[in-house]
């Protein structure tokens, strides 16, 4: 289960309700991979990020079943606030910093099996980021580097990443589009910040939203597509796992893309390629 919390500052609560959640995936047997975002809600408490992802990295190391703690989300996008930790101020650095203090919160606690990751939003441009791993290498130095697990990719083929939004991806577009996004980031990106081979990728969210301009059959066909892309190149770019966003529609009915993500309705129903992800699972999945 991939899990979200988030730090501002301001809301001392947030870490508690998280350890609950994570707490609880994880006694009903579910493996739960973490995501402290970075969203101070004032420039002044930026600094504090460090010392809540140590404390609540942690308290996390003691559920038995947490297997990664992600440290900030999607700082290489400034545009999507909701979303996207880059909107805040010092996003990069304060994450790259943050990175060798959850691993060694989590070393401390005995717990050297968790991995320590970043993501990076892919984009438009998937091969054209280079600035933002520079400045994780710049920020975090050899402590960043020697800490990170593994790096997360967020690639949305024909949503947020090509081909456009109002095109109808076909197979072999969306076969291109993993595929360059996943080589850069092994030969470009990686590099650029000074993670080597042992650093894994993970293809950490992916997703086509249905809404009535986008079929769910055409939302089966993406799925398809994808992870079949993935699988042929994993072993070429070290990659090890795949997570799609998202299981539920928040809102199946409100005809808004974001509200789609789903592979079952708000109402539980199920989408086709639900039953399409339950088979790639059982056929190629752990």
């Amino acid at each position: 289960m991939h899990l979200y919390g988030a730090y501002t500052g301001t809301d001392e609560a947030a870490a508690s309700r998280l350890l609950r959640d994570a707490r609880w995936w994880s006694d009903h047997g579910i493996q739960v991979e973490m995501v402290l975002r970075y969203r101070p809600a004032r420039r002044a408490l930026a600094p504090g990020y460090s010392s809540w992802v140590r404390w609540t990295a942690k308290r996390l190391a003691r559920i038995r079943r947490v297997v990664a703690i992600q440290v900030g989300n999607e700082a290489n996008s400034r545009d999507a606030a909701a979303a996207a930790d880059g909107a805040y101020p010092g996003a990069v650095t304060r994450i790259a910093r943050a990175v060798p203090v959850a691993r060694r919160a989590v070393v401390g606690a005995g717990r050297r099996d968790i991995g320590i990751g970043v993501n990076w939003a892919a984009g438009r441009r998937p091969c054209s980021s280079g600035s933002f791993w520079r400045g994780l290498r710049k920020a975090g130095g050899r402590s960043f580097s020697r800490s990170v697990g593994w790096v997360g990719v967020d690639v949305y083929p024909g949503t947020w990443t090509g081909p456009s939004r109002s095109a109808t991806p076909t197979p072999a577009q969306v076969d291109r589009v993993i595929t360059s996004t996943l080589r850069c980031a092994r030969k470009r990106h990686l590099p650029a910040a000074g993670l080597g081979r042992r650093v894994s990728l993970t293809v950490a969210e992916t997703g086509y939203p249905t809404d009535p301009s986008r079929s769910e059959e055409l939302q089966q066909t993406v799925l398809v597509s994808t992870v079949g892309a993935v699988l042929r190149v994993a072993g070429r770019y070290g990659v090890t796992d795949l997570r799609w966003f998202a299981l539920r529609d928040a809102n199946t009915g409100s005809g808004q893309l974001e509200n789609g993500y789903g592979l079952v309705r708000d109402d539980a129903t199920r989408k086709a390629a639900f039953w399409t992800y339950r088979d790639l699972v059982a056929g190629s999945g752990r």
